[in-house]
């Protein structure tokens, strides 16, 4: 019976020893809070939040690299402790992130599996995953060259430039048209320029008041429908025209983009300050369809970046954090 005792004894000694064993190699493996701080030099409260987001799901790496661009009182505040979202670190690496629409990113990216993640950050920093007319912000900087108005932002009431200057025959087509005074001569000098490369460009359509944009959208929803004046007109308020710096060259017909006239304003506009507003491919941006008639006036240093990167105003704004 003792030896029986006895061998029994050891038997259990020997497993507790292998399972003690097998402890330290698990502990050994697991990360420890000591593994996710740098040194002493760290506060309880950062300490307890990094332990959170290891109870979670997070890895050390993507632990590092949320530290790398949200501050503490962000990572509280937009819940990334109380929820393990995907695809974080992609998330968190792209140049446009905001950690306050975190949740829009994960939102738009289940109706949208076929963007890739840098397209979603992209697209829900543009405000693009809310339909087109809603989240309207109020556009104060109106006598700045580089105010947006879309379909994101809107003038709250009619404006009154009083540095409007007439556009004379033959650069516009009945010499009645108006533009800013800050865009009056860039433009005549465009003009005159591709006259000399035997294009012949004149304006068609300038500034335009509350009234005349609101009597334009309502005619051309009555002509031809709802849908088609959402994407060829906009809605009073809503229109760059009103701001006195857009004009329409030639003609606002289909088979412009066919012409020399557009070939030449492609490669030659951005160095008289003036952007092809509404590009080809570019629709689900600005809201608008393909317009190579509409051109708009920022000044040479923004125009030429625009042109050389091939992005719109919008996608403009947002990487130079206008």
């Amino acid at each position: 019976m003792k030896k029986i005792g006895l061998k029994a004894i050891s038997i259990m000694l020997i497993i507790l020893g292998a399972y003690t064993i097998f402890l330290s190699v698990r502990d050994m493996n697991k990360p420890s809070k000591e593994s996710i701080i740098n040194g002493k030099d760290i506060s309880n409260e950062e300490y307890i939040y990094k332990d959170e987001l290891l109870d979670i799901g997070y890895t050390i790496d993507e632990i590092s690299s949320i530290q790398s661009k949200v501050s503490l009182n962000d990572v509280k505040s937009y819940i990334l402790t109380n929820n393990k979202f995907e695809n974080i670190v992609s998330f968190v690496n792209n140049p446009y992130f905001n950690i306050k629409n975190i949740g829009r990113y994960v939102s738009y990216y289940k109706n949208n599996p076929n963007y890739s993640l840098d397209q979603i950050v992209l697209y829900v920093e543009l405000g693009l995953d809310n339909d087109f007319y809603t989240h309207i912000n109020i556009v104060n900087n109106y006598f700045d060259v580089n105010a947006l108005v879309n379909k994101y932002n809107k003038l709250e009431s009619e404006v009154n430039y009083e540095d409007l200057v007439k556009i004379p025959k033959p650069y516009s087509n009945d010499g009645d048209k108006e533009i800013r005074s800050v865009a009056y001569d860039s433009l005549i000098n465009m003009i005159d320029a591709a006259k000399k490369d035997n294009i012949k460009l004149f304006v068609v359509s300038g500034y335009r008041t509350w009234k005349q944009q609101e009597r334009l959208f309502n005619t051309s929803k009555t002509n031809n429908g709802l849908e088609h004046a959402l994407m060829y007109s906009a809605k009073p308020g809503h229109s760059e025209h009103q701001l006195g710096l857009a004009v329409d060259l030639n003609t606002t017909q289909n088979g412009f983009e066919k012409t020399k006239q557009y070939e030449w304003l492609k490669q030659n506009a951005y160095k008289f300050g003036f952007i092809e507003r509404y590009q080809k491919g570019k629709e689900f941006i600005t809201g608008y369809a393909f317009e190579p008639w509409h051109y708009r006036y920022l000044g040479v240093d923004i125009a030429t970046k625009i042109f050389e990167e091939n992005i719109t105003y919008e996608e403009y704004l947002l990487k130079y954090k206008k």
